[in-house]
């Protein structure tokens, strides 16, 4: 697996100096862009407003729930995100450099990756743009990164994102039962032996292996 400096990349000051990933529609168009959250970008006006408006949006489908502040955001990307090795995430933007939402990944390891923090935020007018938004996200991993496999996890009752990881060729390889609990105003699912189950919906891991994708997409990744 290519050994791509992470924390090198969300280290970078300099707008100029960001990493963008182009965002391209089926006819090959370019759309907007995976521009990712790094120092440059941690003071821009309305960023941490907007990660933190988008989770509470889309809290019914984390593991961990709790209503999410400005400061508990900021809290996160300066003291976890940012300085993680294996974590990264990106916004979504369109060409104003509007954005749309937040797509990124954790758990990067040798050969592997998983999606994480996969949200649409703000409609546009990009037709299919989370799905456009995973392609250039998995060919990045596989291409730039060097990964064999693109890995997630998802609440086996969010029937619309699971269409749209099938659509880009992720498939079911295992079915985890959870258990709820809340305290303290929060919520949360925990992993468990099925016989302790009580949430009524599982955790499914899925997963797409490199020469898969290449085979649903073959336009997507070089063949050399």
């Amino acid at each position: 697996m290519t050994q791509v400096d992470i924390v090198s990349l969300k280290d970078n000051a300099d707008p100029a100096g960001r990493l963008r990933l182009p965002i391209r529609d089926d006819s090959g168009m370019h759309v907007g862009d995976l521009q990712c959250i790094d120092r440059s970008m941690l003071d821009e006006r309305g960023l941490v407003d907007d990660l933190t408006t988008w989770r509470n949006q889309s809290m019914p489908f984390f593991l961990t729930q709790f209503r999410a502040t400005e400061e508990r955001t900021r809290r996160w990307l300066e003291t976890i995100s940012l300085p993680a090795a294996d974590r990264i995430l990106f916004v979504i933007c369109d060409h104003g450099g509007n954005r749309l939402g937040n797509f990124g990944l954790c758990n990067i390891r040798l050969g592997a990756a998983d999606f994480d923090n996969v949200i649409r935020g703000r409609a546009s007018d990009v037709r299919n743009l989370m799905f456009h938004c995973g392609m250039t996200m998995l060919e990045w991993m596989f291409s730039g990164l060097g990964a064999e496999t693109a890995e997630l996890h998802v609440f086996s009752h969010n029937e619309k994102a699971i269409g749209l990881y099938r659509r880009l060729g992720f498939a079911v390889a295992e079915s985890l039962p959870l258990r709820r609990t809340e305290k303290e105003g929060t919520v949360k699912y925990s992993l468990v032996d099925r016989p302790d189950a009580n949430a009524g919906f599982d955790y499914l891991r899925m997963e797409l292996p490199r020469e898969y994708f290449r085979q649903v997409h073959p336009a997507a990744l070089p063949t050399g």
